[in-house]
């Protein structure tokens, strides 16, 4: 047997230098940013069962010990065994299901090292289960940098945690009733989802964080006259001026309150979502902030989705997305009413079986007079609505909707076809004697009609492209 056929199969790696080698293992982690998950725990074991030259490795790396997701261990003696292998070095602790029956007895021996945790997360575990856990880290967390307490119901410790003293801390996110925890600086990232939060003290909050980049509310409870107290006393705007990223999630007309009192630059990414809230036009047209991000949207996308119980309304850009879910929800709700799309010149429309009467889609179209290409992707035969709105009841060029519109195209997988060449011929023709003309039209349909000849002639005549008119299912 040859010399090559009895190498080891090692015999490359152990080539590698020491250095180089750890610097793999490091790289087998989840990243600083990213929430460990339970085989982080248990890479240095697996990698130190290989051999005793990354045995001695592993042993000698504190680093490789530091993630540690407790409810992994089946007895707290394998946890000391954790804490002393990684020395003096910062710990990452997530505690997350399954949830052991000694998991008391862990967080008692994890809590002695609070000084040494740089994060600290706890997810989906049962309200009261929570409160018992957290109850054991009441000692100072200087080093903490990210916490993420998010039990599957509320917990009142969240007030003790470390009895909040944590000064370093940048990245927050909390699922509970917050009271002194709220008195933080310095966030660079906030999300607080579901929990009763004083207008007052989330305000405070804000005022104190001027260095926020990341903020994200969902399905907060406020008092019901919030937005009253807010106006009465002429509250002054909060200026979140490193501000990237809003993400608002809610279902309570009362949640958006605050929204008109922060002000951010215009490219920071937003994103709101509503449910059954009538009062979203008032406060979009409130935030000033909100009403310059729109200003500049140049292209956008109107999604139009049926649902069992509701129909979703979603205006996407890349700079800003509006989400309105309800049973009667129009057009005018995504913002159009609300906010000055004054460089708006491209709009899609995904019709996906949700459609509105011509009078919702006339009060859009008033408000956005610099569109210049319009892309309908075509979902039945009563998005041509669409097309009648824009291309009838005309007689000049001022009473034309979209006056600057000169490009069309109609895409999709309709059985009408017929149709719809029909109603875009009579678009056309309306606004061209309108002095509105369409330049460039397209229409690239899925259909199992045969498209008339006359039809296709008439089309031809006034300049429409016309793109698999026929069957091509």
């Amino acid at each position: 047997m040859s010399t090559s056929q009895n190498a080891s199969p090692y015999s490359d790696l152990d080539k590698v230098p020491d250095d180089i080698l750890l610097e793999i293992f490091h790289h087998l982690l989840s990243p600083p940013d990213i929430t460990i998950q339970e085989n982080d725990t248990w890479i240095p074991v697996t990698l130190s069962h290989v051999c005793s030259n990354w045995r001695c490795l592993t042993l000698a790396s504190p680093l490789l010990w530091t993630n540690i997701f407790p409810t992994s261990f089946s007895n707290p003696a394998i946890l000391r065994q954790y804490l002393t292998r990684s020395g003096d070095a910062l710990l990452r602790i997530n505690i997350a299901p399954p949830i052991i029956s000694n998991v008391d007895l862990l967080a008692q021996t994890l809590s002695s090292q609070s000084h040494r945790f740089v994060s600290f997360h706890l997810h989906d575990v049962d309200g009261d289960k929570a409160t018992e856990v957290l109850s054991f880290f009441t000692s100072p967390a200087p080093q903490l940098r990210s916490l993420h307490i998010r039990p599957l119901s509320d917990t009142d410790s969240l007030d003790t945690v470390f009895n909040d003293q944590m000064p370093l801390l940048t990245d927050m996110e909390i699922t509970a009733n917050p009271k002194n925890l709220l008195a933080r600086r310095n966030l660079t990232r906030l999300f607080i989802h579901a929990a009763y939060v004083e207008t007052d003290r989330l305000m405070n909050l804000l005022r104190a964080c001027p260095t926020l980049e990341s903020l994200e509310l969902e399905c907060l409870s406020q008092p019901d006259d919030a937005s009253r107290r807010l106006r009465s006393r002429g509250t002054p705007v909060i200026l979140l001026k490193c501000l990237r990223e809003l993400y608002v999630h809610n279902s309570n007309s009362a949640d958006m309150v605050i929204l008109p009192y922060l002000s951010f630059p215009k490219t920071t990414v937003v994103k709101l979502g509503y449910l059954r809230h009538s009062e979203l036009v008032t406060v979009l047209c409130d935030c000033t902030s909100l009403r310059e991000t729109a200003s500049d949207v140049k292209m956008t996308t109107l999604e139009l989705c049926p649902d069992t119980h509701f129909r979703y309304v979603n205006l996407r850009s890349p700079q800003l997305e509006i989400q309105v879910w309800d049973r009667h929800t129009a057009p005018e709700f995504t913002g159009f009413s609300a906010m000055p799309f004054q460089a708006l010149s491209h709009l899609t429309i995904r019709d996906n079986g949700c459609p509105f009467p011509e009078y919702q889609w006339r009060h859009s179209f008033q408000r956005i007079p610099t569109l210049t290409h319009m892309e309908v992707c075509v979902k039945d035969v009563t998005t041509l609505a669409i097309l009648h709105v824009i291309g009838t009841n005309v007689s000049d060029a001022e009473t034309v909707l979209c006056p600057e519109l000169t490009h069309l195209v109609l895409s999709g997988d309709v059985d009408e076809g017929q149709a719809v060449c029909e109603e875009m011929l009579s678009c056309c023709l309306a606004r061209a004697a309108a002095g509105a003309p369409i330049i460039s039209c397209e229409i690239a349909l899925k259909t199992r009609e045969e498209i008339p000849t006359p039809v296709l002639a008439r089309l031809d005549e006034i300049g429409v492209q016309i793109i698999n008119p026929s069957n091509t299912a």
